[in-house]
Protein backbone atom coordinates (compact mmCIF):
# COMPACT_ATOMS: atom_id res chain seq x y z
CA UNK A 1 0.00 0.00 0.00
CA UNK A 2 2.84 2.39 0.88
CA UNK A 3 4.69 1.72 -2.41
CA UNK A 4 1.59 2.65 -4.39
CA UNK A 5 1.27 5.84 -2.36
CA UNK A 6 4.93 6.76 -3.03
CA UNK A 7 4.54 6.08 -6.73
CA UNK A 8 1.48 8.29 -6.88
CA UNK A 9 3.35 11.30 -5.50
CA UNK A 10 6.78 10.93 -7.11
CA UNK A 11 6.43 8.63 -10.05
CA UNK A 12 9.24 6.56 -8.50
CA UNK A 13 9.83 4.58 -5.33
CA UNK A 14 12.21 6.78 -3.31
CA UNK A 15 11.23 5.82 0.16
CA UNK A 16 10.23 9.39 1.14
CA UNK A 17 6.95 11.20 0.58
CA UNK A 18 6.82 14.63 -1.23
CA UNK A 19 4.08 17.01 -2.29
CA UNK A 20 2.65 16.68 -5.82
CA UNK A 21 3.75 19.19 -8.44
CA UNK A 22 1.22 21.78 -9.58
CA UNK A 23 -0.49 20.74 -12.81
CA UNK A 24 0.42 22.66 -15.93
CA UNK A 25 -2.37 24.84 -17.39
CA UNK A 26 -4.01 23.22 -20.40
CA UNK A 27 -5.04 26.45 -22.13
CA UNK A 28 -6.10 26.83 -25.75
CA UNK A 29 -3.94 28.58 -28.36
CA UNK A 30 -6.06 31.75 -28.26
CA UNK A 31 -5.85 32.14 -24.48
CA UNK A 32 -4.33 35.43 -23.27
CA UNK A 33 -0.56 35.06 -22.86
CA UNK A 34 -0.33 37.41 -19.95
CA UNK A 35 -2.99 35.41 -18.16
CA UNK A 36 -1.02 32.21 -18.67
CA UNK A 37 2.07 33.79 -17.09
CA UNK A 38 0.09 35.07 -14.12
CA UNK A 39 -1.62 31.71 -13.59
CA UNK A 40 1.74 29.90 -13.54
CA UNK A 41 2.93 32.40 -10.97
CA UNK A 42 -0.10 31.69 -8.79
CA UNK A 43 0.51 27.95 -9.06
CA UNK A 44 4.26 27.99 -8.43
CA UNK A 45 4.72 30.87 -6.02
CA UNK A 46 1.47 30.53 -4.10
CA UNK A 47 0.85 34.24 -4.59
CA UNK A 48 -2.34 35.91 -3.38
CA UNK A 49 -5.05 35.13 -5.91
CA UNK A 50 -7.50 37.95 -6.70
CA UNK A 51 -11.21 37.23 -6.75
CA UNK A 52 -11.37 38.32 -10.40
CA UNK A 53 -8.75 37.12 -12.88
CA UNK A 54 -8.78 40.11 -15.22
CA UNK A 55 -6.83 38.60 -18.13
CA UNK A 56 -9.41 35.89 -18.72
CA UNK A 57 -12.50 37.52 -17.20
CA UNK A 58 -12.82 40.29 -19.79
CA UNK A 59 -12.38 37.80 -22.62
CA UNK A 60 -14.94 35.44 -21.10
CA UNK A 61 -17.45 38.26 -20.70
CA UNK A 62 -17.42 38.71 -24.46
CA UNK A 63 -19.55 35.57 -24.58
CA UNK A 64 -22.23 36.85 -22.19
CA UNK A 65 -25.46 36.07 -23.98
CA UNK A 66 -27.64 38.82 -25.41
CA UNK A 67 -30.60 37.95 -27.58
CA UNK A 68 -29.28 40.22 -30.31
CA UNK A 69 -27.20 43.35 -30.90
CA UNK A 70 -30.18 45.58 -30.15
CA UNK A 71 -30.68 44.08 -26.69
CA UNK A 72 -27.01 44.81 -25.92
CA UNK A 73 -27.38 48.39 -27.13
CA UNK A 74 -30.39 48.81 -24.87
CA UNK A 75 -27.98 48.59 -21.92
CA UNK A 76 -26.42 51.87 -23.10
CA UNK A 77 -29.80 53.48 -23.75
CA UNK A 78 -30.92 52.49 -20.24
CA UNK A 79 -27.84 54.16 -18.76
CA UNK A 80 -28.45 57.28 -20.84
CA UNK A 81 -32.06 57.57 -19.70
CA UNK A 82 -31.00 57.09 -16.10
CA UNK A 83 -28.46 59.90 -16.63
CA UNK A 84 -31.30 62.24 -17.54
CA UNK A 85 -30.67 62.33 -21.30
CA UNK A 86 -33.26 64.03 -23.50
CA UNK A 87 -31.48 62.99 -26.71
CA UNK A 88 -29.85 59.64 -27.52
CA UNK A 89 -28.25 58.73 -30.84
CA UNK A 90 -27.18 55.27 -31.99
CA UNK A 91 -24.79 54.88 -34.90
CA UNK A 92 -23.88 51.93 -37.13
CA UNK A 93 -21.06 53.11 -39.40
CA UNK A 94 -20.25 50.68 -42.19
CA UNK A 95 -17.08 51.14 -44.25
CA UNK A 96 -15.32 49.01 -46.83
CA UNK A 97 -16.76 46.18 -48.88
CA UNK A 98 -17.49 42.56 -48.08
CA UNK A 99 -15.81 40.45 -46.92
CA UNK A 100 -13.51 43.13 -45.49
CA UNK A 101 -16.14 45.61 -44.40
CA UNK A 102 -16.02 47.16 -40.94
CA UNK A 103 -18.87 48.29 -38.71
CA UNK A 104 -18.28 50.70 -35.85
CA UNK A 105 -21.03 51.30 -33.30
CA UNK A 106 -21.52 54.29 -31.03
CA UNK A 107 -24.12 55.54 -28.55
CA UNK A 108 -24.28 59.25 -27.70
CA UNK A 109 -26.40 60.92 -25.03
CA UNK A 110 -26.71 64.42 -23.64
CA UNK A 111 -27.22 63.27 -20.06
CA UNK A 112 -25.41 64.69 -17.05
CA UNK A 113 -22.09 63.03 -17.92
CA UNK A 114 -19.48 61.78 -15.47
CA UNK A 115 -16.54 63.39 -13.70
CA UNK A 116 -13.18 61.61 -13.96
CA UNK A 117 -13.58 59.73 -10.66
CA UNK A 118 -17.03 58.38 -11.58
CA UNK A 119 -15.94 57.53 -15.13
CA UNK A 120 -13.16 55.36 -13.73
CA UNK A 121 -15.59 53.58 -11.43
CA UNK A 122 -18.06 53.10 -14.28
CA UNK A 123 -15.34 51.39 -16.33
CA UNK A 124 -14.75 48.81 -13.59
CA UNK A 125 -16.86 45.66 -13.54
CA UNK A 126 -19.40 46.03 -10.74
CA UNK A 127 -18.75 49.76 -10.49
CA UNK A 128 -22.08 51.57 -10.24
CA UNK A 129 -23.48 54.72 -8.68
CA UNK A 130 -26.96 53.14 -8.63
CA UNK A 131 -26.29 49.61 -7.43
CA UNK A 132 -29.47 47.85 -6.33
CA UNK A 133 -31.60 50.98 -6.82
CA UNK A 134 -34.95 49.90 -8.26
CA UNK A 135 -36.04 53.44 -9.16
CA UNK A 136 -34.30 53.09 -12.52
CA UNK A 137 -33.38 50.32 -14.92
CA UNK A 138 -29.55 50.20 -14.70
CA UNK A 139 -28.63 48.70 -11.30
CA UNK A 140 -25.61 46.41 -11.21
CA UNK A 141 -22.60 48.09 -12.85
CA UNK A 142 -22.07 45.28 -15.33
CA UNK A 143 -24.27 45.95 -18.33
CA UNK A 144 -22.36 48.74 -20.06
CA UNK A 145 -19.11 46.79 -20.19
CA UNK A 146 -20.53 43.38 -21.08
CA UNK A 147 -22.81 44.90 -23.71
CA UNK A 148 -19.97 46.77 -25.38
CA UNK A 149 -17.54 43.85 -25.31
CA UNK A 150 -20.21 41.50 -26.63
CA UNK A 151 -19.96 43.52 -29.86
CA UNK A 152 -16.35 44.70 -30.01
CA UNK A 153 -13.03 43.80 -28.34
CA UNK A 154 -12.60 47.48 -27.49
CA UNK A 155 -14.83 49.89 -25.57
CA UNK A 156 -13.98 53.58 -25.49
CA UNK A 157 -15.79 55.91 -23.13
CA UNK A 158 -15.96 59.68 -23.50
CA UNK A 159 -17.78 61.78 -20.93
CA UNK A 160 -17.88 65.48 -20.09
CA UNK A 161 -19.60 67.89 -17.71
CA UNK A 162 -18.38 71.06 -19.34
CA UNK A 163 -17.64 71.77 -23.01
CA UNK A 164 -14.09 71.00 -24.15
CA UNK A 165 -13.20 68.92 -21.09
CA UNK A 166 -13.78 65.35 -22.25
CA UNK A 167 -12.53 62.50 -20.07
CA UNK A 168 -11.67 59.22 -21.77
CA UNK A 169 -11.34 55.61 -20.61
CA UNK A 170 -10.62 52.51 -22.71
CA UNK A 171 -11.18 48.79 -22.16
CA UNK A 172 -9.14 46.73 -24.62
CA UNK A 173 -9.53 42.95 -24.30
CA UNK A 174 -6.29 42.17 -26.12
CA UNK A 175 -4.25 44.69 -24.12
CA UNK A 176 -5.61 43.39 -20.82
CA UNK A 177 -4.87 39.82 -21.89
CA UNK A 178 -1.18 40.74 -22.33
CA UNK A 179 -0.86 42.14 -18.80
CA UNK A 180 1.48 40.06 -16.63
CA UNK A 181 0.66 41.63 -13.28
CA UNK A 182 -1.38 39.78 -10.67
CA UNK A 183 -3.81 42.66 -10.24
CA UNK A 184 -4.75 44.69 -13.33
CA UNK A 185 -5.50 48.26 -12.28
CA UNK A 186 -7.39 50.83 -14.30
CA UNK A 187 -5.38 53.89 -15.38
CA UNK A 188 -6.46 57.43 -14.65
CA UNK A 189 -8.86 58.89 -17.25
CA UNK A 190 -7.26 60.95 -19.99
CA UNK A 191 -8.38 64.52 -20.65
CA UNK A 192 -9.19 65.59 -24.21
CA UNK A 193 -10.20 68.97 -25.57
CA UNK A 194 -11.92 67.40 -28.59
CA UNK A 195 -13.04 64.01 -29.82
CA UNK A 196 -10.77 61.86 -32.02
CA UNK A 197 -11.62 62.32 -35.70
CA UNK A 198 -12.91 58.74 -36.09
CA UNK A 199 -15.48 59.45 -33.39
CA UNK A 200 -16.24 63.08 -34.21
CA UNK A 201 -16.92 62.31 -37.87
CA UNK A 202 -19.87 60.14 -36.85
CA UNK A 203 -21.73 63.28 -35.83
CA UNK A 204 -20.82 65.35 -38.87
CA UNK A 205 -21.17 62.94 -41.78
CA UNK A 206 -24.23 61.02 -43.01
CA UNK A 207 -24.23 57.27 -42.45
CA UNK A 208 -24.20 54.86 -45.40
CA UNK A 209 -27.76 53.92 -44.43
CA UNK A 210 -30.38 55.35 -44.83
CA UNK A 211 -29.25 56.01 -48.39
CA UNK A 212 -31.56 58.99 -48.74
CA UNK A 213 -29.53 61.61 -46.92
CA UNK A 214 -32.62 63.79 -46.53
CA UNK A 215 -33.89 61.21 -44.02
CA UNK A 216 -30.90 61.82 -41.77
CA UNK A 217 -30.97 64.58 -39.17
CA UNK A 218 -27.29 65.11 -38.31
CA UNK A 219 -26.28 66.25 -34.87
CA UNK A 220 -23.79 68.70 -36.36
CA UNK A 221 -23.22 70.08 -39.84
CA UNK A 222 -19.69 70.44 -41.17
CA UNK A 223 -19.57 74.15 -40.31
CA UNK A 224 -20.92 73.72 -36.77
CA UNK A 225 -18.78 73.74 -33.65
CA UNK A 226 -19.04 70.06 -32.67
CA UNK A 227 -18.18 70.69 -29.03
CA UNK A 228 -21.06 73.15 -28.83
CA UNK A 229 -23.49 70.78 -30.55
CA UNK A 230 -22.57 67.89 -28.22
CA UNK A 231 -24.03 69.89 -25.33
CA UNK A 232 -22.76 71.00 -21.96
CA UNK A 233 -22.64 67.42 -20.69
CA UNK A 234 -22.96 63.93 -22.07
CA UNK A 235 -21.41 60.54 -22.70
CA UNK A 236 -20.32 58.53 -25.75
CA UNK A 237 -19.77 54.77 -25.78
CA UNK A 238 -17.73 53.87 -28.87
CA UNK A 239 -17.20 50.28 -30.07
CA UNK A 240 -14.83 50.19 -33.08
CA UNK A 241 -14.42 47.34 -35.57
CA UNK A 242 -17.21 45.18 -34.16
CA UNK A 243 -16.69 41.47 -34.74
CA UNK A 244 -19.79 40.06 -33.02
CA UNK A 245 -22.97 41.55 -34.40
CA UNK A 246 -26.31 39.88 -35.05
CA UNK A 247 -26.38 41.10 -38.66
CA UNK A 248 -23.61 41.85 -41.14
CA UNK A 249 -24.91 45.10 -42.66
CA UNK A 250 -25.71 48.50 -41.20
CA UNK A 251 -29.10 48.48 -42.92
CA UNK A 252 -30.31 45.33 -41.15
CA UNK A 253 -28.86 46.45 -37.82
CA UNK A 254 -30.63 49.81 -38.12
CA UNK A 255 -33.97 48.30 -39.13
CA UNK A 256 -33.91 45.83 -36.25
CA UNK A 257 -32.88 48.47 -33.70
CA UNK A 258 -35.65 50.82 -34.83
CA UNK A 259 -38.29 48.11 -34.64
CA UNK A 260 -37.27 46.92 -31.17
CA UNK A 261 -36.46 50.25 -29.53
CA UNK A 262 -39.65 51.88 -30.82
CA UNK A 263 -41.51 49.38 -28.65
CA UNK A 264 -39.11 49.01 -25.70
CA UNK A 265 -38.82 52.77 -25.09
CA UNK A 266 -42.28 53.78 -26.28
CA UNK A 267 -43.24 55.56 -23.08
CA UNK A 268 -39.98 57.49 -22.85
CA UNK A 269 -40.34 58.56 -26.51
CA UNK A 270 -43.95 59.56 -25.88
CA UNK A 271 -42.76 61.77 -23.01
CA UNK A 272 -40.34 63.58 -25.29
CA UNK A 273 -37.16 61.49 -25.48
CA UNK A 274 -35.47 62.11 -28.84
CA UNK A 275 -34.08 58.76 -29.93
CA UNK A 276 -32.24 58.42 -33.25
CA UNK A 277 -30.77 55.48 -35.11
CA UNK A 278 -28.32 56.51 -37.86
CA UNK A 279 -29.72 60.04 -37.63
CA UNK A 280 -33.31 58.92 -38.23
CA UNK A 281 -35.89 59.57 -35.47
CA UNK A 282 -37.47 56.54 -33.81
CA UNK A 283 -41.24 56.78 -33.35
CA UNK A 284 -42.99 55.08 -30.44
CA UNK A 285 -44.76 51.82 -31.25
CA UNK A 286 -47.41 50.60 -28.80
CA UNK A 287 -48.34 46.88 -29.00
CA UNK A 288 -51.50 47.59 -27.00
CA UNK A 289 -52.56 50.26 -29.53
CA UNK A 290 -53.77 52.46 -26.67
CA UNK A 291 -51.20 55.30 -26.59
CA UNK A 292 -52.50 58.38 -28.36
CA UNK A 293 -49.05 59.58 -29.49
CA UNK A 294 -47.63 56.32 -30.90
CA UNK A 295 -47.04 55.64 -34.58
CA UNK A 296 -50.11 53.42 -35.06
CA UNK A 297 -52.42 56.39 -34.50
CA UNK A 298 -51.72 58.00 -37.86
CA UNK A 299 -52.52 54.81 -39.76
CA UNK A 300 -55.76 54.18 -37.91
CA UNK A 301 -56.90 57.77 -38.26
CA UNK A 302 -56.17 57.75 -41.98
CA UNK A 303 -58.75 55.00 -42.49
CA UNK A 304 -61.04 56.01 -39.65
CA UNK A 305 -60.46 52.75 -37.75
CA UNK A 306 -61.03 52.24 -34.03
CA UNK A 307 -58.33 51.89 -31.39
CA UNK A 308 -58.06 49.08 -28.86
CA UNK A 309 -60.35 48.93 -25.84
CA UNK A 310 -59.20 48.53 -22.25
CA UNK A 311 -61.32 45.78 -20.72
CA UNK A 312 -59.43 45.00 -17.49
CA UNK A 313 -57.17 47.10 -15.27
CA UNK A 314 -56.21 45.64 -11.92
CA UNK A 315 -53.47 46.38 -9.37
CA UNK A 316 -51.89 43.40 -7.62
CA UNK A 317 -49.33 43.28 -4.79
CA UNK A 318 -46.35 41.02 -5.46
CA UNK A 319 -43.61 40.12 -2.97
CA UNK A 320 -40.25 41.73 -3.70
CA UNK A 321 -38.49 38.44 -2.90
CA UNK A 322 -39.80 34.90 -2.51
CA UNK A 323 -39.80 35.00 1.30
CA UNK A 324 -40.00 38.75 1.82
CA UNK A 325 -43.04 40.30 3.51
CA UNK A 326 -42.42 43.49 1.54
CA UNK A 327 -44.55 43.88 -1.56
CA UNK A 328 -44.74 46.21 -4.55
CA UNK A 329 -47.73 46.97 -6.76
CA UNK A 330 -48.02 45.91 -10.37
CA UNK A 331 -50.80 46.90 -12.72
CA UNK A 332 -52.26 44.31 -15.09
CA UNK A 333 -54.09 45.66 -18.13
CA UNK A 334 -55.85 43.66 -20.84
CA UNK A 335 -56.81 45.26 -24.14
CA UNK A 336 -59.20 44.04 -26.81
CA UNK A 337 -58.42 44.75 -30.46
CA UNK A 338 -61.21 45.54 -32.95
CA UNK A 339 -60.31 42.52 -35.06
CA UNK A 340 -63.45 42.52 -37.19
CA UNK A 341 -63.04 46.16 -38.19
CA UNK A 342 -59.29 45.85 -38.76
CA UNK A 343 -59.84 42.84 -41.03
CA UNK A 344 -60.79 45.25 -43.82
CA UNK A 345 -57.43 47.05 -43.67
CA UNK A 346 -54.77 46.34 -46.27
CA UNK A 347 -52.21 43.63 -45.69
CA UNK A 348 -49.43 46.23 -45.70
CA UNK A 349 -51.15 48.28 -43.01
CA UNK A 350 -51.70 45.24 -40.82
CA UNK A 351 -48.23 43.78 -41.33
CA UNK A 352 -45.86 46.75 -41.59
CA UNK A 353 -47.67 49.66 -39.96
CA UNK A 354 -49.64 47.94 -37.20
CA UNK A 355 -47.47 44.80 -36.86
CA UNK A 356 -50.47 42.77 -35.71
CA UNK A 357 -48.89 39.48 -36.80
CA UNK A 358 -45.73 39.76 -34.68
CA UNK A 359 -47.09 37.33 -32.05
CA UNK A 360 -46.29 39.66 -29.12
CA UNK A 361 -49.37 39.22 -26.97
CA UNK A 362 -47.77 40.03 -23.59
CA UNK A 363 -45.70 43.12 -22.76
CA UNK A 364 -44.19 43.72 -19.31
CA UNK A 365 -42.72 47.07 -18.32
CA UNK A 366 -40.62 48.15 -15.36
CA UNK A 367 -40.31 51.88 -14.77
CA UNK A 368 -41.93 52.44 -18.18
CA UNK A 369 -39.27 50.38 -19.98
CA UNK A 370 -40.32 47.11 -21.61
CA UNK A 371 -38.40 44.16 -20.19
CA UNK A 372 -40.38 41.31 -21.77
CA UNK A 373 -42.38 40.92 -24.95
CA UNK A 374 -43.69 37.64 -26.25
CA UNK A 375 -46.43 35.06 -26.09
CA UNK A 376 -48.06 33.94 -22.85
CA UNK A 377 -46.68 30.37 -23.23
CA UNK A 378 -43.15 31.84 -23.31
CA UNK A 379 -43.86 33.69 -20.11
CA UNK A 380 -45.33 30.75 -18.20
CA UNK A 381 -43.13 27.91 -19.43
CA UNK A 382 -39.67 29.48 -19.67
CA UNK A 383 -39.88 31.49 -16.45
CA UNK A 384 -42.22 31.69 -13.54
CA UNK A 385 -44.79 34.46 -13.76
CA UNK A 386 -43.75 35.94 -10.43
CA UNK A 387 -40.10 36.05 -11.55
CA UNK A 388 -41.02 38.33 -14.45
CA UNK A 389 -43.35 40.40 -12.31
CA UNK A 390 -40.64 41.08 -9.74
CA UNK A 391 -38.14 42.08 -12.38
CA UNK A 392 -40.54 43.58 -14.84
CA UNK A 393 -43.18 45.65 -13.10
CA UNK A 394 -43.54 48.35 -10.54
Amino acid sequence: MSERAFAYFDGTHTGSQSMPEAPAPNWGPDAPRGGRAVLNRFLQEKATVPLFFAQTLVQSLRDVGYNHTTSALCEHVDNAIQAGASEIRIYFRQTGKQPNQQIDVAVYDNGHGMPASVLKIATAFGGSMNYGNRSGVARFGIGMKTAALSMSPVMELFSWQEPGAIYNMTLDVEAIGKERVNLVELPEPGLLTELPDEVGNMFRKPMSFPRDKDEQQLLANKDDDLIDRLGRSGTIVYMPNCDRLTYSTARTLVDHAVKEMARVYRRAIARGLRLYTNNRPVEAFDPTYSMLNARHVQFLEEVGAKHSTLIISKTVQIRIHERSPETAPITVKIYKLPIEEWSTLSRKTLTSNLQVFNDLTVSILRNDREVFAGRMPDLTTRHSVTHWYRHGAV
